[in-house]
């Protein structure tokens, strides 16, 4: 994907998240997460701006949007990568494990618990009960066998590994109530349904192009990086998109 789509990809979702933290009331941010990807670098929480490095967590007052105030800086991990925020929570993905913040104190993110695995990369989106991570074994990222890792959550400071779904090299995912998504490069983009999390239905591939990167579902709307560009799907039928656009490099 070209760097100026990337860029405006990421200035108008970036808008949209100040937007939303400068409309809402105090007790209501602290509920609202950005809504981002799997393999994104930073989200919005209310009125707090997260970003990750190769090693920190960092967290910025954005009450006034013009002059962000950094309010701390955690030290995480080696290799961490993505963050994803889900209520009170940040999951942060690294080619470590995966590490659960609570931001019940915004300003200060404190570490709840964390699920080591075999080093790799590590996408992850989660929900109130299951944590889904997307290892890729066999490159760059590490010797973990390939596939969905799924996580039980319920117990926050005491993840637990419950199941290996193998795939061959998946990248990105993204989830919306009952359905996953996952991006699975020129195999497609794989849709189950996890009605039960713990034993994902694989209900269909898509074919419309190399899902090479990351998934966004948002409201109707799933958000597909491919290698032409982006793609665009109706989702109103969670379990059977239908494209709308592919905007091109």
């Amino acid at each position: 994907m070209s760097k100026f789509i990337t860029t405006i990809y990421l200035i108008a979702f970036t808008c949209g998240f100040i937007s939303c933290a400068k409309e809402s009331n105090d007790t209501a941010a602290a509920n609202e997460s950005g809504k981002g990807g799997s393999l994104a670098k930073f989200t919005i929480a209310g009125n707090y701006l997260y970003t990750v490095d190769e090693n920190y967590l960092d967290a910025y007052d954005i009450t006034n949007a013009t002059a962000p105030v950094k309010t701390s800086s955690t030290f995480v991990g080696i290799f961490v990568e993505t963050i994803y925020p889900y209520k009170n929570r940040l999951f942060i993905g690294s080619r470590a494990g995966m590490f659960i913040y609570s931001i019940d104190t915004p300003s200060v993110p404190s570490l709840m618990g964390a699920a080591s695995h075999v080093r790799s990369c590590d996408p992850v989106v989660a929900n109130d009960s299951i944590a889904f991570v997307t290892l890729k074994g066999g490159s760059a990222c590490g010797p973990a066998t390939s596939g969905l890792y799924i996580h039980d959550v319920k117990d926050l400071f005491n993840p637990v590994f419950k199941k290996l779904v193998e795939i061959e090299n998946p990248e990105g995912l993204g989830i919306q109530d009952s359905t996953l998504y996952i991006c699975n490069n020129a195999a497609g983009l794989k849709v189950y349904n996890i009605t039960n999390p713990e034993n994902p239905v694989e209900k269909r591939t898509i074919n419309d192009g190399n899902y090479y990167k990351d998934v966004i579902p948002d409201g109707n709307l799933l958000i597909c990086y491919v290698l032409a560009g982006i793609l665009l799907y109706d989702i109103s039928d969670p379990e059977n998109p239908v494209r709308i656009k592919l905007i091109t490099n």
